[in-house]
């Protein structure tokens, strides 16, 4: 999963601040029990008014299907429901439950294990129109997910349904001729399953995701659904206006009895765009008016923090700790082929300069691996120490004239200021090319994009290696755009070390996980890995039970309440 700003996905906070995390660990939930709902009440929490978010910039993408920025996901989380979801267990375990479905899943493989999942949907569930949610609007969201039009947004179910990591060279979906339940789903009255040609243990985690949120064939606006999603869970979408306003109200057919993760205190939810980060910090910590209801879309400025930690009741409203995310420099290695030029970027790149600029040690730790030390299996390694004569040893006499492409926020062009200096100070001579922040995943998931450098932060979309090489470093991956792939990086002998690993479960291929990171970046150095992200975001007085979420790594929105009711 990709993050957005300087925030991310967590792994064990706390609601006071200061949180170090601790390794995430997943279960799946074996008692059935454990996916029906309503979800357990929050001690204290009230019910009504409007809980606020402060956004710098736009979504990328609303249409669960294509959402795959974290920001966004935690927004889908209050309207899109999908056949599992992360529950949190406490004490920084994440437990997998049904929630469209009863259980997180059921392998009825009649041969090989993984190759078939059955899910079974639940009664009384329903649309914001009152219509019923029903195993084949699950199959047809997946259908739709096949379309070269809805490029961005997870590949897993899709390649494991092909057998391909080009999954849609044949069917391509409902758009394009393909019938309204891809080929290897099976639809059976209230059932769903998923066939394989090849074992996926993982996937109760996959349907996790917006793949699998349902949506009636009716319903489908195609790329418009951006704009105005359907809604299957607690709340919908009233209006949104691009680069401005995104306003939820209750979805009033949500029952709380199917859905074993969601609460929905708050009557209404709404994004407010275009504050930039120390407007937000600065609002919030004051605390007037809807502010005092409001949270952050972005960590605390660096020169803010100081004044924020040295006031002990605006302290207690951070919530802080370490994710699950990595943030990296991305090296596009279509248009930088030389090894050498890129093991200088390595060596010669200062992560803790660039760490102290971004806030110092609440922002992150430096990074020197592809996985975060949240993964299970994570082995600590530096393969490029910082050392600034090795970095323009490998170089020589060459000055390479390098194009860095940074989000367009306040933030970022400081930032952007950094990486230059840093680099030029080796001999590379750094363009500096600002890209509109809305827009900037979308314009470095482009295969032909033109630029050279880049930042991104990836995390696991459930703990294991599974979800983080695979989707960043299988060149296969590579499509003409909604690329996660953001290094453009291909390697056979790599890309055969991932099959082999991604048909055994988790907590079995953990050491080839880790040994793989460490061969791709000692042999290869595709990307600098930068830091390990930390969360560092406030949020008002009248707000409750505010916490960084586990499975989204963005303030869960569901759990929280406004202490005086409005």
């Amino acid at each position: 999963m990709a993050t957005v700003g300087a925030c991310s996905k967590n792994t064990g906070s706390n609601e006071s601040g200061g949180g170090q995390g601790s390794t995430q660990s997943g279960s799946i939930a074996t008692d059935p029990a454990d996916s029906q709902g309503p979800a357990k009440p929050i001690s204290g929490a009230k019910t009504g008014g409007t809980l606020y978010q402060y956004a710098e910039a736009d979504f990328d993408h609303l249409d669960p299907t294509r959402a795959y920025v974290n920001n966004a996901t935690a927004v889908t989380n209050l309207f899109a429901r999908t056949l599992t979801m992360f529950q949190n267990a406490g004490n920084g375990k994440l437990k997998l439950v049904g929630d469209l479905a009863t259980t997180p899943g059921k392998d009825v493989s009649t041969g090989t294990k993984c190759t078939s999942w059955e899910f079974t949907l639940k009664s009384g569930m329903k649309y914001e129109d009152g219509s019923t949610i029903t195993a084949a609007d699950v199959a047809y969201g997946v259908a739709r997910s096949f379309s070269p039009d809805l490029a961005e947004g997870p590949h897993y179910i899709q390649q494991w349904l092909a057998n391909d990591v080009n999954y849609n060279k044949t069917y391509k979906g409902p758009y394009n001729g393909g019938a309204a339940i891809p080929p290897g789903v099976k639809v059976d009255g209230n059932k769903i399953t998923f066939n394989f040609k090849q074992p996926h243990c993982d996937m109760p985690f996959a349907a996790s995701w917006g793949t699998t949120t349902p949506l009636p064939k009716a319903k489908d606006t195609r790329t418009k659904l951006d704009l105005h999603p359907f809604s299957s869970g607690p709340y919908k979408v009233e209006t949104y206006t691009r680069d401005s306003k995104l306003v939820l109200d209750r979805n009033k057919f949500w029952d709380p009895k199917t859905d074993a993760v969601r609460h929905a205190y708050f009557d209404k939810f709404e994004t407010d765009i275009g504050q930039t980060a120390d407007q937000q910090a600065n609002s919030i910590k004051a605390s007037q008016g809807k502010s005092a209801n409001a949270v952050m879309g972005a960590n605390v400025p660096p020169a803010l923090i100081p004044a924020v930690q040295g006031d002990p009741a605006v302290k207690s409203r951070v919530a802080a700790g370490f994710t699950q995310f990595v943030w990296y420099m991305a090296i596009n290695n279509q248009r930088i082929t030389d090894l050498r030029e890129r093991q200088a970027l390595n060596y010669g790149f200062d992560r803790r300069s660039f760490i102290q600029a971004l806030g110092g040690s609440t922002a992150g730790d430096p990074a020197t691996t592809l996985l975060s030390p949240t993964t299970i299996g994570f082995k600590k390694y530096d393969a490029y120490p910082f050392n600034v004569d090795k970095a323009k040893q490998l170089l020589g006499n060459k000055h390479p004239k390098l194009v860095f492409a940074f989000a367009n926020t306040a933030q970022w062009q400081k930032r952007a200021t950094n990486v230059q200096s840093t680099l030029q100070k080796i001999g590379f001579k750094i363009v500096l090319k600002p890209i509109d922040a809305a827009s900037y995943y979308t314009e470095i998931g482009r295969k032909d994009n033109q630029f050279d450098l880049y930042f991104a932060g990836w995390g696991s979309d459930w703990p294991s290696g599974s979800t983080i090489i695979p989707p960043v470093f299988d060149g296969r991956n590579i499509q003409a755009q909604g690329n996660s792939t953001y290094p453009y990086f291909n390697s056979d002998s790599v890309n055969t070390q991932i099959d082999k690993l991604s048909k055994q479960t988790a907590t079995q291929a953990a050491p080839g996980w880790a040994k793989l990171d460490k061969d791709i970046m000692t042999k290869y150095a595709p990307v600098v890995p930068v830091w390990y992200d930390k969360a560092y975001q406030l949020y008002g007085t009248n707000v409750g039970n505010m916490k960084i979420g586990q499975s989204t790594g963005w303030p869960v929105y569901f759990n929280a309440y406004l202490k005086n009711g409005k």
